[in-house]
């Protein structure tokens, strides 16, 4: 496979609900993180979200990358039978529906930093 998807899932669980939401994902993050076609896994979080009157901090951004196509990640990646045990977990946890967006490499612009791996955890470190 010479394309690259990156997919983007935006999830905005409800502030209380935040350690029951990453219980729910961790094991699913560890999976996916241990396919052959995932090139990067790593998770984000937005501490300020709001929704314009308090904040909230719920807004979490999964951002992956794969050696396939969006066909791919369609029909085999997400057919995988651990998301069929997440959903039922992690969706009560919602604030609003999630939604996912797909991205191909133009090839330039890249940069990365030995610096940005200071500090990290793995899953390893976490598991």
């Amino acid at each position: 496979m010479s394309v690259k998807c990156t997919v983007f899932v935006d999830f905005f669980v409800q502030p209380d609900m935040i350690d029951q939401w990453k219980d729910a994902h961790r094991p699913v993050w560890h999976s996916c993180a241990n396919e052959p076609e995932c090139l990067l896994f790593d998770v984000f979080h937005d501490p300020f979200d709001s929704d314009m009157t308090r904040k909230l901090g719920g807004h979490f951004r999964l951002v992956e990358v794969w050696n396939g196509s969006r066909s791919w990640f369609d029909t085999v990646q997400l057919s995988k039978p651990y998301y069929k045990t997440l959903w039922p977990k992690s969706e009560p946890t919602w604030r609003k529906p999630m939604f996912i967006e797909y991205m191909e490499r133009e090839g330039e612009g890249f940069c990365l930093s030995a610096g940005l791996f200071v500090g990290l955890k793995t899953y390893e470190d976490v598991s």
